[in-house]
């Protein structure tokens, strides 16, 4: 199968109606009133890679949290967002601190042939977003972050989203671009001489920085009542340079990623402590 088929297997996945936490435009409840909040609260399930170069894939919790004052339009976010808080607001331009969670690396979950590479602590990650809106339907999103425990590197990802509403439903396609420095891409991508040596498949290798993996992300939002909606997303991102020229994902895992999930979300007038 090409890797264009299995990019549209994952939009079209993502495409069926009815299922996450990706767009939150202007099908949504009534305005807070004056001096209060309207919160929005989203949670489900998300298969995805175990971890990056793995082949199995495990169920993570996903989620949104998002609020806005009385009249203000609501906000957009994907899936793959990390959790952001934008501290500068022009509209047009928004940006704040962000950050996320990633799984660990180890040998539960079906990747006993990862024996003798070092395991990579669960990680989370802070840092800064910069979001930018081209136009009310094109969103351009920057996300860098730095690893504060696990793999202790510096990683980030550029997304571009195209919007669309018809009615209830609120669509979204576009590429997705992971980069990662040295330490982030050694973490999960280099081999030792002693970890070659115990695990006997792999070779040596030193992974570099650069481009990590590209792809796709595609969602479908779906007002079920002016305070529920579901939304459901599917992607695809496929290893480069040199994260796909390390003996991990050749010979231990997989070079194809894809993801896919289900959030929930409630939305609700909040006046304040």
């Amino acid at each position: 199968m090409t890797h264009f088929k299995k990019f549209l297997l994952a939009s079209l996945f993502a495409a069926a109606p009815a299922v996450g936490f990706a767009a939150d435009l202007e099908t949504s409840p009534a305005p807070a009133p004056a001096g209060g909040w309207l919160v929005t609260i989203g949670l489900g399930p998300e298969a995805l890679t175990s971890f990056p170069g793995a082949k199995t894939y495990r169920v993570w919790p996903t989620g949104t949290l998002a609020w806005r004052g009385p009249n203000e339009p609501p906000p957009f976010s994907a899936p793959d967002d990390g959790f952001g808080v934008a501290l500068l607001d022009l509209g047009w331009l928004k940006a704040g601190p962000v950050g996320r969670v990633l799984p660990r690396r180890g040998l539960s979950n079906g990747n006993g042939n990862f024996y003798g590479l070092a395991n990579v602590n669960w990680t989370l990650e802070l840092g800064g977003f910069v979001e930018g809106w081209i136009s009310e339907h094109l969103r351009t999103r920057l996300e860098v972050r730095q690893g504060v425990n696990g793999h202790d590197g510096l990683d980030a990802n550029v997304s571009i989203d195209a919007i669309e509403r018809i009615g209830p439903y609120t669509l979204s396609l576009g590429p997705r671009l992971q980069l990662g420095n040295t330490r982030f891409m050694s973490a999960y991508f280099s081999v030792t001489p002693a970890e070659a040596f115990a695990n006997g498949n792999v070779y040596p290798y030193q992974a570099y920085g650069g481009v990590e993996s590209f792809g796709g992300l595609a969602a479908i939002k779906y007002d079920i009542t002016p305070s529920w909606s579901v939304t459901g997303f599917g992607g695809y991102n496929r290893l480069m340079n040199s994260a796909a020229e390390s003996p991990i994902p050749n010979r231990l895992g997989s070079l194809n990623e894809f993801a896919g999930g289900v959030i929930v979300a409630y939305s609700f007038n909040f006046g304040g402590f």
